[in-house]
């Protein structure tokens, strides 16, 4: 059975890349332009992997883990940032998220990440 992974971005280019590189590996993609989407998602499906971007719509990744929380409870989620900051990884840190793709994006960065979180 193929992992199933939910991109959340607002930014399509990012949603194509991280897109293209999981179903390159072969997980089964699905993707959300924002957090009521990504909620649509959840309810639908169990994933293994949630990539999600710091910074959708003016509203934090982490005030949408918040907002998804019950949702993901058996997911991996790793988040996309430019932010390099000890208060980012500290926000995260409290809702029990340590994984980051740091920007600039590249096909190959997120595949290597997700590979390392959930395997093949």
């Amino acid at each position: 059975m193929k992992k199933l992974v939910l991109v959340i971005d607002d930014d399509k280019v990012a949603l194509k890349l991280a897109g293209q590189a999981c179903h390159d590996l072969g997980y089964k993609v699905h993707v959300a332009d924002d957090a009521i989407e990504a909620i649509k998602e959840l309810t639908a499906r169990r994933f293994d992997l949630i990539l999600l971007d710091h910074n959708i719509d003016d509203v934090y990744g982490y005030e949408i883990i918040d907002e998804i929380a019950a949702y993901i409870q058996h997911a991996t989620v790793c988040v996309f940032t430019g932010d390099k900051s000890q208060a980012t990884r500290q926000a995260y840190a409290e809702r029990q998220i340590s994984n980051f793709i740091y920007k600039p994006l590249s096909k190959s960065a997120i595949g290597m990440k997700a590979m390392q979180l959930i395997g093949q």
